[in-house]
């Protein structure tokens, strides 16, 4: 591509330097992440954004440049996808010249404060020494990049930028990002100071079409239950076939996938690699590096068995639970790891440690939350009535480990009640889903 055809391309890409705006599609959402996002924005320091392909990063990176459109001259802010530019290996120094040379007419070393947007950085291999040689020159530059796939904005930055990057993850939206989408706007409270809401039955009704909704709203306005799984049936393929592909040694396409799908049907459940190597035929190495590629594009994520052993911890073969429940609509997948699927995925988005338990007589704890003001045990029981049996892990954990408080996390039941000094929680899974809990 040659000098004119680049400058084609980003003014393109940059029409708010002639128009002072910026035109976004999708429905505005400002999604949770976006205070701390712009609190990132202020200083030197590169801001990455990576989540799984199709979740919105692009989207949140043009609501950005709409905010600093209101206070930062128009010209100031560079925005390119490095999904057209992938084949040329200079292209990120190349458009930085231009872009000084002649958009800016400026020397970088004397212009005033820029930002530059960078997304899909990892296209190009080796972007983090080009970067890091700009950013080591201390021009007033602030770098956003973003990617889909934590392996490869790390393995792409290497060591050039340990210390100058800061990365942020952008997840599926949350239930609460959902109701905003649909025009409901509700409070977010502590878990410890819930109390029925008044619109109740709105909630529940948004909530059970939350449930088959899942949280990639560019499905939300598709009707058609066929056209929803063709959409995420591609997005899989696109992410097996050029993104998982083009970065690691994947020998066995057919494996990755079906692996995908069989740990779809058990999300939620304790990873039993054995099972996984026969019903696949694939060697037991191949499994589970197959599984740490599918959680570096953020497909799966892992859970560990909690214990004061971090050697133990790691040794015993974690849980393992899909990105997003919308995926379920590909799998047969029971209703109850569905829903501890969506209460597990609520935790991590807050940016918590979760882990699961095992005790004695395979009694186990779901989902223990680890914070710096203590633990919490949470059982995911979603049915109304809740048996003795239900939390007897719960209770056996607590006194293991001497925690006042667990949480049941049920689909109508609302109450407190205390066993043998020990006080336990039911929470509707709905009403759940619109509390924090503080790191």
């Amino acid at each position: 591509m040659d000098k004119l055809e680049l400058l084609r391309e980003l003014t393109l890409y940059n029409p708010w330097w002639n128009t002072g705006e910026i035109s976004i599609d999708e429905i505005f959402v400002e999604r949770d992440i976006f205070p701390d996002f712009l609190d990132s924005m202020n200083d030197q320091t590169i801001l990455g954004i990576v989540g799984i392909r199709r979740v919105g990063k692009t989207t949140l990176l043009k609501q950005a440049i709409k905010h600093l459109l209101k206070t930062v001259p128009q010209k100031r802010i560079l925005y390119f996808s490095l999904d057209m530019f992938k084949q040329e290996e200079h292209i990120i120094k190349r458009i930085f010249d231009i872009y000084f040379r002649n958009i800016l007419h400026e020397v970088p070393a004397e212009a005033q404060r820029v930002y530059i947007f960078i997304d899909e950085v990892q296209k190009i291999q080796n972007w983090g020494d080009v970067i890091k040689s700009i950013y080591d020159m201390g021009y007033p530059i602030k770098f956003i990049v973003s990617g889909s796939s934590s392996m490869n904005i790390l393995r792409g930055s290497g060591e050039s930028l340990v210390g100058r990057i800061y990365i942020m993850k952008l997840f599926p939206f949350s239930f609460h990002e959902f109701m905003k989408y649909n025009g409901m706007e509700t409070n977010i409270t502590s878990y410890e100071e819930l109390d029925f809401p008044f619109e109740a039955e709105k909630i529940i009704i948004m909530f059970n079409r939350f449930i088959t909704s899942g949280g990639f709203p560019e499905l939300y306005p598709i009707r058609s239950e066929e056209k929803v799984k063709i959409m995420l049936k591609t997005n899989l393929d696109l992410t097996f076939y050029r993104d998982i592909i083009n970065l690691f040694d994947v020998k066995r396409v057919n494996v990755l996938e079906g692996l995908f799908y069989s740990i779809l049907k058990q999300s939620g459940n304790v990873v039993k690699y054995n099972t996984l190597t026969t019903a696949l035929g694939a060697k037991y190495e191949t499994v589970k590096t197959y599984i740490e590629y599918l959680c570096s594009s953020f497909f799966l994520t892992k859970s560990y068995l909690y214990s004061s052993n971090t050697l133990k911890s790691f040794k015993k073969n974690p849980k393992i639970y899909a990105a997003d429940h919308v995926f379920f609509d590909l799998s047969d997948t029971d209703e109850g790891l569905i829903i501890e699927t969506i209460v597990f995925n609520h935790l991590i988005k807050q940016g918590l440690k979760v882990y699961y338990w095992q005790g004695k007589n395979k009694l186990e704890v779901d989902l223990v939350v680890k914070t710096h003001e203590g633990v919490i045990p949470i059982e995911v029981k979603y049915r109304n009535k809740i048996k003795s049996t239900d939390y007897k892990g719960l209770i056996e954990f607590m006194t293991s480990f001497n925690i006042k408080k667990g949480y049941v996390i049920t689909n109508e039941h609302f109450s407190t009640k205390e066993i043998d000094g020990k006080v336990i929680s039911y929470i509707p899974v709905w009403m759940f889903l619109l509390s924090s809990i503080k790191t």
